[in-house]
């Protein structure tokens, strides 16, 4: 009942869902978005259940922040980078991630945020800061995947022998964002 109605008109059909769910005054889509990037930046989300907004779920732990972001999330275009860039340049974000005993005892899972977050980041986002330092990484969105540099075929090939030999990608290919390398769940990079 607290979710706003079909409009009028709309198709009754995935543009029709597509349009409501991203309606202006529908309270959950952006809510889960906003929830699911903060939990990105502190390892936890404001809802400590992400897969859950439901009865069952968690509450969030700052209602009034969460309500914040997602308004203005939808007012500003729904722009993912500008709501990274409002979380990252808080107060609450630039926090020293140390925290006294007595803190750690009172809240060990920061959901106060009386202190920065202390997670690490993953294989991928290491690699691709490293290239973006080095000044090499290829930004270019989209296109066909990569494989980037492996020592010789056999660890390709170890975990299943019927798999084609592993071909490396040359030029500047070797140099793009992690989220295009191809992935082998059996022989995963050795990079990584």
């Amino acid at each position: 009942a607290f979710l706003p109605p079909l409009p009028e008109g709309e198709p009754l059909n995935r543009l029709g869902l597509a349009r409501w769910l991203l309606r202006p005054d529908h309270p959950l889509t952006a809510r889960v978005t906003v929830n699911r990037i903060w939990q990105q930046f502190f390892g936890a989300g404001l809802v400590n259940t992400p897969e859950n907004f439901g009865m069952q779920g968690g509450m969030p732990s700052h209602p009034e922040l969460l309500d914040h972001l997602a308004r203005s999330f939808i007012d500003g275009g729904w722009n993912i980078k500008a709501l990274c860039r409002r979380i990252v340049l808080s107060a609450t974000y630039r926090q020293d991630s140390r925290a006294t005993a007595a803190l750690r005892e009172r809240d060990p899972a920061n959901r106060l945020l009386a202190r920065g977050p202390s997670g690490r980041l993953a294989a991928e986002s290491i690699r691709d800061l490293a290239l973006q330092a080095a000044g090499v990484l290829d930004a270019t969105a989209g296109g066909p995947p990569v494989s980037p540099y492996q020592p010789g075929g056999d660890l390709w090939r170890e975990s299943n022998s019927m798999s084609p030999g592993y071909r490396q990608s040359t030029g500047t290919a070797l140099y793009r964002r992690s989220l295009y390398s191809v992935r082998k769940r059996t022989a995963p990079l050795p990079n990584m």
